[in-house]
């Protein structure tokens, strides 16, 4: 009853968002902003005592920072950034199923089962790496759509855990992620380009990393071809996600809410004109496995956005003797303290937030350095944290405990590509001017 009740709230949110998004009527985001306050109830009385010790936590703690400094905008600024983010889940579900019910998904599937094991993680990781790169956590959902019904516990954990390893190295240079605007804003000579083509480097080498061990050993011709049309849609989208906001002046984020519902009924059109009722249904089902856990999120985005206000009043600064720690260190420091603090329940747009500006100020870290550390912890997060969306995404989207997906396979791949990720942005730094 409690989930149903949270979904219910989640599709009031996301239907004043659209409105909110088409029409530019301000009293459409009022209400998505009050629909937000009755999700806020139900998904904490339904959500597991650790979940609902965290959103507590966080949500207390913006509160209070945000009184004790007068900073009640922000409180507003991230209530609105979380009804934002319910829409965009609401769509990518709604993308979800309109996959499911697309006639070509057994031609897809069919293609997927002939493959080793080798070549279906890396059809996962990069068909979710590209798709990632434009949506984010909904690559998850392309993905989903081609695991076909029956596949075992292990192999849907294992299809999974491709997937994320796709969307964490995404974030390494995608600029439609949040991770990349979060990055560049507080840090001088970071410009955007730099720092996707930067990220562009370490993603490769995760990709690579990945791929030699879990992928395929040879014949790599199959899966490049079943890639082709995956690239040409994800260019589609892009371009129009850049003319959305060239011409309409709305977020990546903002095109995507208000695009993908679009590509959904193009892709689900048969459906939709035999049996609109039961894919309404299906939506709606897909949306109470998923409402809980999004609080979490939703929290963490109140929270970072009454930080990233209290940062423009200097309250954080680099601990005492920093600049002379070791390059490596310092480096290293960012993806430690992230995956840690968001392992607690932290979103890492908090601890990204707080670390930046400090960092940015330590003269012989490269700007590009700074950013590649944070992107990396925040990599990390989206792999090894069960309070970061993407996670909370996979395990209802192929019905995975979150542990599990936190372990094994990308704990092994974390560990690995961590350690080579800190020597390359230390050689990178050293190549752009760095001691």
């Amino acid at each position: 009853m409690l989930k149903r009740a949270a979904a219910f709230a989640l599709l009031a949110m996301s239907a004043g968002e659209e409105l909110r998004l088409v029409t530019g009527w301000a009293y459409a985001g009022h209400a998505g902003a009050a629909a937000f306050a009755a999700y806020f109830v139900a998904a904490l009385a339904g959500a597991l005592p650790s979940q609902r010790l965290v959103i507590v936590a966080v949500t207390g703690a913006a509160v209070a920072l945000a009184a004790w400094h007068s900073a009640f905008s922000a409180l507003r600024s991230g209530v609105h950034s979380a009804v934002l983010f319910a829409a965009f889940l609401s769509t990518m579900q709604m993308l979800r199923v309109a996959l499911e019910t697309s006639p070509l998904l057994g031609e897809v599937r069919s293609h997927f089962a002939r493959m080793t094991s080798g070549q279906q993680h890396d059809s996962a990781l990069l068909r979710t790496h590209l798709v990632a790169s434009v949506l984010g956590a909904g690559g998850l959902a392309a993905l989903a759509a081609m695991v076909p019904p029956g596949t075992t516990d292990t192999r849907r954990c294992e299809f999974a855990q491709s997937g994320l390893q796709g969307i964490g190295l995404a974030a390494l240079w995608s600029p439609f992620f949040v991770a990349m605007v979060v990055a560049t804003r507080f840090v001088p000579g970071a410009s955007l380009g730099r720092a996707v083509a930067s990220g562009l480097g370490m993603a490769l080498l995760g990709l690579l990393l990945s791929h030699a061990l879990y992928g395929a050993r040879r014949d790599a011709a199959p899966l490049l071809r079943s890639l082709r049309r995956t690239a040409v849609e994800v260019a589609v989208l892009a371009a129009g996600i850049i003319v959305a906001n060239a011409v309409w002046g709305v977020t990546s984020l903002e095109a995507v809410v208000l695009g993908i519902p679009l590509v959904s009924a193009w892709v689900a059109r048969r459906a939709l004109r035999d049996r609109p009722g039961a894919l309404a249904v299906r939506w709606f089902r897909s949306l109470e496995s998923v409402a809980v856990e999004a609080v979490v999120v939703g929290a963490a985005m109140i929270l970072g956005e009454v930080i990233n206000v209290l940062l423009g009043q200097g309250l954080v600064a680099i601990p005492r003797g920093a600049e002379a720690w070791p390059i490596p260190v310092l480096i290293a420091l960012p993806p430690l303290v992230m995956l840690a603090t968001s392992r607690a329940g932290l979103h890492p747009i908090v601890s990204a937030s707080c670390l930046l500006p400090a960092l940015a100020a330590i003269d012989k870290l490269h700007g590009l350095a700074v950013t590649g550390s944070v992107l990396l912890g925040w990599m990390l997060c989206v792999l090894l944290s069960r309070f970061v969306a993407p996670v909370m995404f996979a395990a209802a989207l192929f019905d995975v405990p979150q542990a599990k997906l936190v372990g094994g396979r990308n704990l092994r791949f974390s560990a690995c590509f961590a350690a080579l990720a800190v020597l390359y942005l230390w050689s990178l730094n050293a190549l752009l001017g760095g001691p």
